[in-house]
């Protein structure tokens, strides 16, 4: 017999199912993201990788799993992931790696976030790894870097040619050049360098009005992507050179002053203009601290006549060298006070002693920068001294070469830049620091300008719209991101903060709508911050897409609710399960007693009298019907589900159940041809389709149309409306249709709870759709309800389909059954409800057996213990508080292992034939007792014709 549980096998297909279905929603979210994500097991083998790892290797999952790097990649390379791998097994804790190698045919550079798979133990068993692909920003970091170094390293009197030849190649220009404006005329520019297709020139003039320059000097960084010529009149050689684009950047003093500019020129439209903007930033902080530096020092040398003067009073230290031999020979107070040696010192000191004692800081280097100065006449330089004391500063050096008393000299200035030094590294370091921590960013980080066009787009943000940065910048923002049923909010609400009203609320996080460049939504939590700058408001949204976490939330109410209802159910079932139990004790010895009436009744002459007792066991049998169907909801009656033909069986059941609907009713069935058999005890399906119908006819009031349809049908993505279970699987579909007035949603949420009805008094139990309810889902199948308003309600009755050939179980005849004989004996029954115990007993009595009764299986073993042969058969119970009847049968095969025990309860069904002990009778009676087929039974076991040797 099968317990009112699932089964063992049932709840392995169930979790199995679910897990399957988890799994796939991962699989779905990993292939679908843009990085590429892969697990390892602790000897480096691949347990798992999304196709974003397969496109950039080149190769099937399937050719992956269970291989190493070593079979993947080139040697070199696999070492170095198998030994990041090593790291987060043995620290137990997430870590990053740049990793950089060959994918699909790229040099590439990944920043792989990787953390360890822990088992129950908390022991790492696998590493899992998220790498994106950040090949680009190292590219724009190199670039950077090597802007910075060369800004470093250039100095000299070919300073500017320098910067511009280095300024060139670093943008792929074909023209750089560094101009400052006339001392003597603002209008004109004076090239201090100029580099064409790798050919420098220098120190030439040109006219500053109706060029682009003019647009940059005195204001600021501007780019002209392409069409230079259209919008600028080009002098011949830029004509001649086809040029196309141009950018430039001012130079300004200290003072915030104009000095110049530097610019490029290209024969090829550019692109991203905030990396060049960028670049030619840090070359213009350099050339400009140099224009300023020689600006200065010429105004230092103008006067020659007060040369002694300024010598003595300069505040930067000067140095007389001799122009052939470079060595000291003269040195202002100043120098002596920096360097912290005395002026003999100083006049005996060699250079190696003034340097830092590293390249290019060294007697050699200095000795080289000396020379430069007497064959061009001048050198700048930057250089790294060494006090006396040993500290160690930056200071900016310029060699002049002069005639001072009538002989040759080199006049050395040098000055203490060590805080501007300093202050520049920091500068350049912050902004390494910012601009890779904003493309490093896992959030969006979208700019956007007072005019609402995009300025900012960051790795994050290409990769979550799938758009480039270079192709959004100075597009409306509104149109790139935004909704198009939102625009017009957003419109207005930044045109109403620039004007002074409150307009949005920054800095607080919200949740808004965004959409993809392929037209896709998504929500998005936001945030926004304000840059109020001189040039304008530059506003700067946060944006994290969370869709998966807005999933994640309907998931979780969704399976809530699922929880909620099916707790209902189960705490509803238990509750009627034990009401069922108890009333179907009091209602065993009720009935019994009536029957007893009633045989009495039979031999005497009140007709009276038994009318009575007929209407009283009318009434106990629907008492015991809707016991049955409580059993039914609550799972502790399941019926013999087997290989069943539901269209025989409808048309069968139809049959028997049409004289019972309205005249006013007219029926309809459509079953299709073919229908597949199902897995269901027949019985069971009759009553759910009586119940079903029953109520259709109702909710119609006896008049109208009832339509019942069988198909096959394959379901996905749907739920049961009595469990609130996912459905997805073949089935085969009943449904149940009529033109009643519908089912309110209030109604419809309740419509499966037992003893819940919208019938008037009287007229139902409200345990029809509980009764289907415990049926259907007993037997593995599921309920969805199709409800409209004054149209009418359809039941669909989803059966689990099979592929055995459908079968009919033949009864058996009463003709095929021995004749039994009349028993004989002593019984002992015993039963813990003492009503019904003492019915037994009366009832045996009546038939002529000797009855005794005990209230609990230990009085019984007492009494079996004392007598072991006194008693022919032993009648139980099943539930008892402390011994179950079958757990009172084993202990009394110790007693008298001959002595045979029926087991009578009102839960047949939760008693399995596996767990029957030997000296149990096979057949297990259901309370209310049937009163033939226990004589029968008694007649079997205590016949005349029993052999009392054998008992005992």
């Amino acid at each position: 017999m099968n317990t009112g549980a699932p089964s063992p096998q049932a709840q392995v297909d169930d979790r199995e199912r679910a897990l399957r279905e988890s799994e796939l929603r991962l699989q779905q979210v990993l292939d679908n993201t843009s990085a590429a994500v892969f697990a390892k097991d602790r000897s480096g083998r691949y347990l798992f990788v999304n196709r974003e790892f397969e496109r950039l290797t080149g190769r099937e999952a399937e050719s992956l799993i269970g291989r190493s790097d070593r079979d993947i990649f080139p040697p070199e390379m696999a070492a170095s992931l198998r030994r990041n791998d090593m790291r987060v097994l043995l620290e137990a804790r997430a870590m990053e790696f740049e990793e950089s190698g060959i994918f699909a045919g790229e040099q590439r550079t990944f920043l792989s976030a990787k953390f360890p798979l822990l088992d129950v133990d908390e022991t790492p068993y696998a590493v899992c790894g998220i790498a994106t692909d950040i090949t680009l920003r190292k590219q724009i970091e190199t670039a950077l870097s090597t802007s910075a170094l060369a800004v470093s390293t250039a100095h000299g009197r070919g300073l500017f040619v320098e910067l511009s030849r280095y300024l060139a190649a670093i943008l792929d220009v074909d023209v750089a050049f560094i101009a400052e404006v006339r001392q003597d005329d603002a209008a004109t520019m004076h090239v201090l360098a100029f580099i064409a297709d790798d050919a420098p020139s220098e120190h030439f003039d040109y006219a500053l009005a109706n060029t682009a320059c003019a647009t940059v000097v005195g204001h600021g960084f501007r780019i002209y992507p392409a069409g230079l010529g259209s919008q600028f009149p080009l002098d011949d050689d830029f004509i001649q050179m086809g040029a196309e684009s141009y950018a430039g950047y001012p130079l300004n003093d200290s003072r915030g002053q104009p000095l110049g500019l530097i610019s490029i020129v290209s024969r090829r439209p550019l692109e991203q203009a905030e990396f060049i903007e960028s670049v030619m930033k840090i070359f213009a902080v350099r050339a400009a601290a140099e224009i300023e530096r020689q600006r200065a020092d010429q105004a230092l040398l103008a006067s020659q006549a007060s040369y002694r003067q300024i010598f003595e009073a300069s505040e930067d230290a000067i140095f007389v060298h001799d122009f052939e031999s470079g060595r000291i020979v003269d040195v202002n107070p100043k120098a002596c006070a920096i360097f912290g040696y005395s002026h003999e010192e100083m006049l005996d000191i060699t250079m190696d002693r003034l340097g830092s004692g590293e390249r290019p800081h060294t007697g050699a280097d200095a000795a080289a920068h000396l020379d430069r100065a007497r064959r061009e006449g001048s050198a700048a330089f930057e250089w790294h001294r060494r006090n006396k004391d040993g500290s160690l500063h930056w200071d900016e050096v310029y060699l002049k070469v002069a005639n001072i008393g009538g002989a040759p000299r080199i006049l050395a200035f040098t000055r203490d830049i060590t805080e501007r030094t300093l202050a520049e590294e920091a500068a350049r370091r912050n902004a390494e620091h910012l601009r890779a921590t904003v493309n490093a960013a896992l959030d969006c980080i979208i700019a956007m300008d007072e005019n609402g066009n995009i300025v900012k787009f960051n790795p994050a943000a290409e990769a979550c719209f799938g758009l480039r940065e270079r192709d959004v910048l100075g597009r409306s923002l509104a149109d790139t991101i935004i909704p198009e049923r939102f625009r017009e909010r957003h419109a207005f609400g930044l045109k109403h903060y620039l004007s002074g009203g409150p307009g949005p609320v920054l800095k607080r996080r919200l949740e808004v709508a965004a959409i993809r460049a392929d037209g896709t939504e998504f929500p998005a939590e936001l945030a926004v911050g304000v840059d109020d700058s001189p040039s304008g408001k530059t506003f700067i949204g946060y944006l994290r897409d969370i869709t998966e976490r807005t999933e994640a939330e309907q998931r979780r109410r969704r399976l809530e609710a699922q929880l909620l209802q099916a707790k209902k159910m189960e705490a509803l079932g238990h509750l009627t399960g034990g009401i069922a139990h108890d009333f179907n004790n009091l209602l065993a010895s009720i009935m019994g007693y009536v029957g007893l009436a009633s045989e009495r009744s039979a031999s005497g002459d009140d007709a009276r009298l038994a009318g009575y007792l007929d209407q009283a066991m009318q009434g106990c049998e629907r008492a015991r019907d809707l016991i049955q169907q409580m059993m039914m909801f609550s799972r502790g009656q399941k019926g013999q589900a087997r290989a069943l033909d539901a269209a025989s069986c409808i048309e069968q059941n139809l049959a028997v159940l049409q004289p019972t609907i309205p005249d006013g009713v007219r029926v309809e069935v459509d079953i299709a041809s073919g229908v597949r058999a199902v897995q269901f005890d027949p019985v069971q399906l009759g009553q759910v389709l009586l119940n079903l119908c029953v109520n259709a006819c109702d909710a119609m009031q006896e008049s109208g149309r009832l339509k019942l349809s069988l198909r096959d049908a394959h379901v996905e993505g749907d739920l049961c409306c009595a469990c609130q279970q996912p459905i997805e699987g073949d089935f085969v579909e009943l449904s149940v249709r009529d033109t009643g007035p519908g089912i309110e949603p209030a109604v419809l949420e309740r419509i499966f709870d037992p003893f819940f009805s919208t019938k008037p008094p009287g007229k139902g139990a409200g345990m029809g759709l509980a009764t289907v309810h415990g049926i259907v889902h007993e037997h593995g199948g599921h309920l969805r309800v199709d409800t409209i308003a004054g149209a009418g309600t359809t039941f669909h009755v989803l059966l689990p389909a099979c592929d055995l050939a459908a079968r009919a179980t033949p009864a058996r005849r009463r003709s095929d059954q021995p004749r039994p004989n009349a028993p004989q004996g002593r019984v002992l029954v015993v039963d813990d409800e003492h009503s019904v115990g003492e019915f037994m007993c009366e009832l045996l009595s009546s038939w002529g057996l000797e009855a005794d009764f005990v209230a609990s299986p230990e009085q019984a073993l007492d009494r079996v213990r004392a007598a072991p042969q006194h008693y022919r058969l032993i009648i139980t119970d099943h539930s008892m508080p402390s011994l179950t009847g079958v757990q009172l049968a084993q202990a009394l095969l110790s007693i008298a292992p001959r002595l045979p025990v029926l087991l009578y309860t009102g839960l047949a069904d939760r008693v399995s034939d596996a767990t029957l002990p030997a000296n149990m009778l096979p057949t297990v009676l259901r309370k209310p007792i049937d009163h033939a087929r226990l004589s029968r039974l008694l007649s079997e076991v205590l016949g005349d014709d029993r052999d009392d040797a054998e008992q005992a």
